[in-house]
This record gives structure tokens, sequence and C-alpha cells, in this order.
């Protein structure tokens, strides 16, 4: 029996492991871990000869599952695009696209195909001129921005970066050890030409014939990807082989309606790559083909004539005030929201409302932002332990009390002021005050300075309004910083509570903090459930440092958006402010000691301490008038939201992806 407290311990050690482990996850999947490409660029060659020419290329290595895209991404997609900055007489040609494959995406009402690349080691290689005017013994630097996207069959994601390779200029080309091989493996996916084709159009349905080289006889299937949009991805392609002749009936692009896609363009020239897999390859021939049947057309390109303007925005733009003047008429500010279930979009009604702001409150406390509260709740169930019953029930009630009442609070003000859900976190100021809250939590619970020091001595009676006080505050904090973290489960409610009677919403609100409160609550209604947790002792002091970490960790989190809000000079002096402030905490923790000579205690602990922290409030009100510069900039391939885009996008019919979130 003697080591039934240690393994008690041990066991609740683990359990609070899982736990960290899952709220981990949880921050994880709110932005943690991104999908993103691996990208690098790099050179076939280490020095070149003036006048010669040598191919830099982009290596791409998808996520697994995600691709990007083809020259015509077939359906919707942007392709790869680059923007130069070189030396002066330098060149760089087009993009040299390796044979594609078909992906498809869930659409609005079926599957969309489209081309692009999957996997890793795809090469993008693209051919340098240098000048015969390039100097000897000098070195230049070719830059490039690149931008692209990635899907996967449900979502895309814009990306992009900044690449260079830096080139010698010598009296003969010395290729580079490293990225020869790389470009040369990425050559070896490249189209050939094939001249002996021929493409005649009739009826709408283009019929491409093709004798390929002998060694390709009886190849088991062929495909053709178009450049420009003229074949319409959606449809399939009518393939017929004899031996080395292969013949496709492609239909054109009239646009497939249901999905938005627009139709394709009507050119004389048929190009792209026709696709062909025998028992153990697949290889890619070029394709550049009159449509009147008359056999090659002029030029060697095969990829590029006249090619549409991918679906999705390629470049980021603010709106114009035309666009914005435009979107305003059409823009519904009083349209009712909606939330989506699986089996489709639904009006919101009171009780479905109630049960996902009872289910959205109950999740919360596994959230990175209420994690904090959650330790010291925990530990203050273990001090009650073995305790009378009524005192650990009231101590949970007292805990939802103060959520409610917050909740009320926090719902009246926001309504008062005809704010939304979270508004209050738009606000510098309140950021603020609520990092140097945690802030201070944190430094209290490692143990910089304590509060309450001068009462030990008093009774009983004094500690335990101390205590319900600590719960009642607890609720209140619980409340504050549970606000941000309350978006991934009700966006669209919180939207729907704000726009109903007062009473309606007060009600839903009581709905929210009842879920927040409920296990806490539960638990002081269960005392033996509390028994179970490890005895006091000293491994509690362990702990509660340990939970200072979890303060800091959610200050930092609050500090971002306020970061965001304020820019760079925002944050430096709110960073400062808080070092002031620590300070402060400092020599209060210090010198406000019941050891302390009174005048000490007084001239220090306390005048000292104010001083300092009055100084940091006032870097602290700085930083709230900072404003962060180029606020409301957009990430490359968006444009920027303004009401009624939406509105207008449907009227031209076409897809919009839309990126919603909040930087808090």
């Amino acid at each position: 029996m003697k080591y039934a407290p240690k393994f008690r311990a041990i066991g609740f050690a683990v359990i609070f492991a899982s736990l960290l482990f899952a709220v981990f996850q949880n921050q994880a999947q709110l932005g943690g871990g991104e999908i993103a490409s691996k990208s690098r660029m790099v050179s076939e060659v280490k020095a070149v000869a003036p006048g010669e020419t040598f191919r830099v290329a982009l290596v791409l290595d998808h996520p697994e599952k995600w691709h990007s895209y083809y020259i015509n991404p077939g359906g919707i997609g942007s392709a790869l695009s680059f923007e130069w900055e070189m030396p002066e007489g330098f060149e760089a040609g087009k993009v040299q696209w390796p044979v594609p494959h078909i992906s498809e995406m869930i659409g609005i009402k079926s599957r969309i195909k489209t081309y692009g690349y999957e996997g890793s080691g795809n090469v993008f290689p693209v051919e340098i001129s240098v000048p015969d005017s390039a100097q000897p013994g000098t070195e230049v630097t070719i830059r490039a921005k690149a931008t692209w996207q990635i899907c996967d069959e449900k979502n895309c994601l814009p990306e992009g970066g900044d690449f260079s390779v830096t080139i010698q200029i010598a009296e003969s080309t010395e290729p580079d050890p490293t990225g020869k091989p790389i470009i040369e493996g990425g050559l070896k996916k490249l189209p050939v030409s094939l001249d002996d084709a021929t493409a005649l159009e009739k009826d709408d349905v283009i019929t491409l014939t093709a004798t390929l080289p002998e060694s390709f006889s009886n190849p088991k299937s062929a495909y053709f990807f178009d450049a420009n949009g003229q074949v319409d991805a959606q449809k399939s392609q009518e393939v017929e082989i004899d031996g080395n002749r292969v013949t496709l009936k492609l239909p054109r692009n009239e646009g497939t309606k249901s999905e938005y896609l627009d139709p394709g363009p009507k050119l004389d020239v048929l190009s792209g790559i026709l696709a062909v897999k025998t028992a153990d390859n697949e290889f890619g021939f070029g394709i550049r083909q009159n449509l009147d049947g008359s056999g090659p057309a002029a030029g060697t390109d095969t990829q590029t004539d006249n090619v549409p303007p991918p679906v999705s925005h390629s470049e980021s733009s603010q709106a114009t005030p035309e666009e914005i003047a435009a979107g305003l008429e059409l823009y519904d500010s009083e349209a009712k929201p909606e939330y989506v279930l699986l089996k489709g979009v639904k009006d919101l009604t009171i009780l479905p409302a109630m049960g996902l702001f009872f289910i959205g409150g109950l999740l919360l406390n596994l959230m990175p932002c209420v994690f904090p509260v959650l330790g010291i709740k925990v530990m203050g169930f273990v001090a009650q332990a073995g305790e009378e019953e009524k005192k650990v029930k009231n101590h949970g009630l007292v805990f939802g009390l103060g959520v409610l009442v917050s909740m009320w609070v926090l719902a009246t003000i926001i309504i008062a002021a005809g704010q939304s859900w979270g508004g209050q976190l738009q606000s510098p100021a309140f950021l603020a005050g609520l990092v140097i809250l945690l802030f201070l939590m944190g430094l209290n619970l490692a143990g910089v300075f304590e509060f309450g020091t001068a009462l030990t001595g008093v009774g009983g009676d004094l500690q335990r309004k101390k205590g319900y006080s600590g719960s009642f505050f607890s609720g209140v904090l619980t409340t504050l910083i549970a606000t941000p973290c309350s978006g991934p489960f009700l966006g669209s409610v919180m939207a729907f509570a704000f726009d109903q009677p007062p009473a309606t919403a007060f009600l839903l609100f009581s709905v929210f903090a009842a879920g927040i409160a409920s296990p806490y609550v539960v638990l002081a209604f269960f005392p033996k459930a509390i028994n179970k947790l490890p005895k006091p002792g000293p491994w509690m002091e362990s702990f509660k440092k340990g939970m200072s970490f979890a303060m800091f960790g959610t200050a930092v989190f609050f500090l971002g958006s306020f970061a965001k809000q304020t820019g760079y000079d925002g944050l430096t002096w709110l960073l400062f402010a808080l070092v002031v402030i620590g300070l402060a905490a400092w020599i209060y923790g210090t010198w406000s000691s019941p050891v302390r000579d009174k005048s000490v205690r007084y001239a220090i602990g306390y005048g000292l301490a104010i001083l300092v922290a009055a100084v940091g409030i006032q870097m602290t009100r700085v930083a709230t008038d900072k404003v962060a510069e180029g606020g409301g900039s957009v990430e490359e391939g968006w444009k920027a939201w303004y009401p009624g885009v939406l509105e207008m996008t449907r009227q031209k019919k076409r897809i919009a992806w839309i990126d919603y979130t909040a930087d808090w």
C-alpha cells in the first residue's frame, strides 16, 4: 500500500502527457502542420562561355496525394510561371513541360479531370541564352520568382518562391556535377517532336492521326494532352491503335456548365503532347498540326499556342474602386447565414444551434487556447481532494458561474457595440491586455511573485473566500481566452446568434457557457473521481511551474495576432513593455514579502513596483497606437475580398476559391 501514491502520481502524469499530446495534435490541425511542396532550382553548368546556352530547372517534390499543373490545367488550376531577373543580354526561354498525367478533383456535381504532375522529382527546365558580350572572369546571378498551384482532390493552395543560381562566365563551359544529372533526367521525360501526324476537325470533333516510330508498335494506350484548352478534358477520347498508327477522336471544349468551366479557344493549330504507354514505359510526342489536315504547322513550339489564362487568378491584387462600387450594388448584407451539413445546406434553427453551441463549448476544453486554464483547474481539484463534498461542489458551481457571467458580459458588450464574435480580438488594446495578463499569470505560476502572501496567517473564512474567488476568476479567464478557438466549431452559429433577439442570443450563449463548464461541474459532483487524483504534495509545485510555460505559450499565440495589427514597431514596443512589467513583478515578488522591513516593503515592494509597472503600461499604450504597414496585403495568387465579389463571380459563372480565416 505504501507504493499506491507513487503509482497514482505516475498514472496522473501519463494522463496529463496524453492530454498534452492531444492538444498539440489539435494545434497542428489549426495550422501547425502546413501542406507544402519542396522546391529548388538547379543549373546544369557551373561555368558557361559567352554566346552559349545552358539550362536551369525548377525541381518540385509534391506532398502525398497533391499535384501541380500542366500549362493547360484541363479543368481548374494554375500552371507554373516565372518572372526572370538577369543581367542585360541574358534571355530565358519558355518552360519545357514534361509529359503530364490525369488527376481528379471533387467538383460541384461531378469529379473534374485535370492535367498535371504528382510525386517527387518533377523537373521543369528552362533554357538560358548567354550574350556574346558576356565577359569571362565575371560572375552572374540568374534570379526567378516562380508561382504555381497545388491541389488534392478537395483543396488547392497557391505556392511560390524566389530562386537563384550563380554562374561563372569562362572561356569554356563547365558542367555542374550536381545539377546536370538532375536536368538530364528531366529531359528524358520531355516529349520528342513527331511530324508524321495530321489533325482534321469536323463537327466539333478533332481527329488526330499519328504514326509512331517502329519501336512503339502496338502501344497499350494513348492520350492527347491539349496545350491550349481546345480539347474537352472532361470527355473521353476515342482511341484506335493499329500497329504503330494511333487515331484519336478529340471532342471540342464547349465548356461544362455544371462545373462552371468555360469553353476553350478555337484555333487553327492543334498543339500538345501525345502520351503513349507501352508495356514497360511511357513516352510523349510533341504535336503541332494544322487543323485543316495539311500537316505540321509553322514553328517548333508544340505547347504554347495562344494558351488561355488559367481559371484561377495567377497574380494577387487589391480590388479597384470600380470593382468595389460594382460589388456593393450586388452585396446583400441582410442575407441569412447557413451552415453546411454532410447532406447539404439547411437553414439554421434554434435547437440545432443550441446543440452546436454546447458541443463547441465542450470541445473547447481540449483546444490550445484553453489548455492553461485546464491545468489550473486540475490543480484546484487536486488541492480539494479529501475535503467535504459540499465545498468541492460549490467550487465547481462557482467556476461555472464565472464562465456564465463573463459570457453574458461579453455578449452584452458585443451586441451593444454591433460587433461580431471575436471582434474584441481586432482591438490591439484588448490583445495587449490579454497578453500581459497571461504573461503575469505565467510569472506567478513560475514563482516570480505571489499574491496574498501577507494573508497566510488570516483565518479559514478568508482563505475559503479566496478559493471561491479563484474558481470564479478561472471561469472568467476561460471565457476570455476561449474566443479565438471557438471559430472552427461555431463560425456560422455565432453569426446566427447575433442575428436573433437578445433573449434568444443570451440563451444560446448560456448553452455555450454550460458546454465549456460542464466537465468541471460534473467532476465536482463526483468526489470519488477527484479522490483518485494524486494527493497534494511537493509535486504540485513542479506541476505549477511547468504550467507557466503553457501560459507563456498562450501569450505568444495572442502576441502573433497583435503583431499582425500593429506591425514590427508595435510588437517591439510590447515586448519591451513585457520586460519592464516582468521587472515590476519581480520587484514586487522579491521586496513585498512579510519578512521584509515595513518601510522597505512599501517603498520598494509596492512603490517602486508600481512606478516600473506604470512605465510598462505607458510603453504598452505606445505599442497599441502603432499600425502595421501594408495592412490588408494579399498573398501571391489571391485577390482581396470585398463586399459583392462573390455575387459578381457567380454572375460570371466562374469558380472562386475562398480562403476564409482570422489572424487570431
